[in-house]
């Protein structure tokens, strides 16, 4: 039996033979199988570029078991015979049960069952439980309908329910020789059993209620709160963007109105400034016209006249170098209205303005580079033209950095950047400190540090941190670079500081301490003798 199984299994899709056709060469294939071949045959010659004769000549397809070539223009006829018997060999061996491990399109029917595997198996796939060590110790039976009513061990039916253990059992767990549930172990008819077992299946219903009951009441709980935090979010979001419009409905106003006082007081202060040279003016010339009439006074030789013009009452006061100087001093502290632009700003903006007012940066020396050189009050720095000092010979480009020599913990800082003639550089924060040589991979490009460079052979600006990398051109080179930076709501923000133009943006989760850094990169520094400089935002002043 298991060699005929074997002789009505195809040999292309190793499944039972389906309208089996034979070969000039006497092997039987199912009918698909050989037009498979033949159409995988037709697509290889449809790509050959060969004459028609030639391609007549290869349109021959070979016998998978012989090798013998079959012309693919020959009719093959139905081999009624051995479909005659597949028919009856599958009447006479068909259980109602097929073989769960084929996977063709015809399956074979089970000639056993496996009880611990839980599998139908045909004559050809039950091998492996007749020569495997370990699967032939399993239980093999005549294929049922339903093979977990037997007892794994001795494939009968399961009658009887040890209640000390939990388990079914069949007559032969009770033999002495399968002494394991006779001892003190209470053993009752399973049949006996179905009450027991109806009356904890509702206990178990019970708790399975129980817990689905509290998981809704969690799901419902979760949505309510997961809902309740999204709109105190959305309301909160909502609050900042109204608070943001009325902050520039504000500043908009303040602007005009900054605008107007200011204007008031331009006009007021020309006007008093006018008022002075006036009064200056008129006591300059009293003192050219007593200047003159005295110089010609003396060329005078009529007695009269010269005591006459010395006695002129005009040029009293004149004559008295104390009086002359408090008129000075009153013409240059005329009183006239005092400016009302600066003493009408809000607390608000006052505020605003300490905000904003800039940080000291101080350089620290220790972590630059030795080809960099600062001022005395380390708010600038520079690179040297000493090239002999240049460890990197075949670098096309290299880094000088130095830190501030104080770090930022929290809250809200500013600073600028001047840097007007320098060919490359780098501005940002870092976490740490120390640079050791100075010489290193650059600002920005590890985990540690966060930095805008800028390259003027390249002309474009570069947005560095780590494997982040966003390069976009510039729009005219900034003379001074301004840096924000707020801890706590952790973003780091680069904008041109004279035309208050945005540059770029990094929202990052700051870990403080991090230190203002600088960067000054070069390429081809060799040939480099520029001058380049960094200086120090609050001193508002070009180093």
């Amino acid at each position: 039996m298991e060699s005929l199984d074997e002789d009505l299994i195809c040999a292309v899709c190793r499944d039972i033979f389906v309208e089996p056709v034979t070969l000039p060469c006497g092997h039987n294939y199912c009918e698909q199988c050989v037009n498979d071949l033949k159409r995988s045959l037709r697509e290889t010659a449809g790509d050959d570029d060969d004459d028609d004769e030639e391609r007549t000549l290869t349109l021959c397809y070979t016998c998978p078991l012989c090798l013998c070539p079959c012309d693919s223009r020959v009719e093959l006829k139905k081999n009624t015979v051995l479909h005659n018997i597949i028919e009856k060999y599958q009447s006479t061996r068909d259980t109602g049960i097929e073989c769960s491990v084929c996977k063709g399109q015809q399956r074979l029917p089970a000639e056993k069952v496996c009880v611990n595997c839980d599998e139908y198996y045909c004559t050809v796939h039950v091998i492996p439980h007749l020569e495997n060590n370990t699967l032939r110790q399993h239980v093999l039976l005549n294929p049922v309908v339903n093979s977990n009513r037997l007892c794994k061990v001795h494939g009968k039916d399961l009658e009887l329910f040890c209640v000390t253990d939990g388990t079914a059992l069949c007559v032969y767990c009770m033999l002495p020789a399968e002494a394991r549930h006779l001892e003190g172990h209470n053993v009752v008819k399973l049949s006996d059993s179905h009450n027991a077992f109806k009356e904890e299946c509702k206990v178990k219903l019970d708790k399975i209620k129980a817990n689905l009951s509290k998981v809704q009441e969690g799901l419902r709980k979760l949505e309510e709160k997961s809902s309740a935090s999204k709109e105190d979010m959305e309301k909160m979001q909502r609050e900042c963007t109204k608070v943001l419009g009325r902050m520039r409905l504000f500043l908009g106003f303040e602007e005009k109105a900054w605008q107007k006082r200011f204007s008031v007081d331009l006009v007021q202060e020309g006007h008093s400034g006018r008022q002075k040279a006036e009064r200056m003016n008129r006591l300059r010339k009293r003192l050219l016209e007593a200047h003159e009439a005295l110089l010609q006074a003396q060329h005078v030789q009529d007695p009269l006249m010269l005591l006459q013009t010395l006695n002129n009452t005009d040029w009293t006061d004149l004559f008295d170098k104390q009086t002359c100087e408090n008129q000075i001093s009153e013409a240059i502290e005329l009183n006239h209205a005092k400016p009302t632009a600066l003493s009408k700003i809000s607390p608000l903006l006052q505020s605003i303005h300490k905000t904003f007012a800039g940080d000291d940066i101080v350089l620290n020396s220790s972590s630059s580079h030795h080809r960099l050189e600062f001022n005395p009050e380390r708010t600038a720095v520079w690179l040297t033209d000493d090239v002999g000092l240049c460890s990197s010979p075949v670098s096309t480009e290299e880094f000088y950095c130095v830190m501030g020599e104080a770090s930022f913990t929290y809250g809200i800082h500013y600073w600028e950047v001047d840097v007007a003639g320098v060919q490359s550089w780098a501005v940002g924060v870092s976490y740490s400190c120390q640079q050791g040589s100075g010489l290193c991979s650059g600002l920005g490009r590890n985990d540690l540090s966060w930095a805008l460079h800028y390259s003027r052979n390249r002309r474009q600006f570069c947005a560095h941190h780590d494997w982040l990398q966003f390069t976009f051109s510039d729009g005219g080179l900034p003379a001074r670079v301004g840096v924000y930076l707020d801890i706590d709501s952790g973003f780091l923000a680069f904008y041109d500081a004279v035309s208050i133009e945005h540059l770029y943006t990094f929202y990052c989760d700051l870990q403080a301490p991090v230190f203002p850094a600088f960067c000054l990169s070069v390429q081809n520094t060799a040939g480099a003798s520029q001058r380049m400089t960094i200086s120090n935002p609050v001193s508002n002043r070009r180093q």
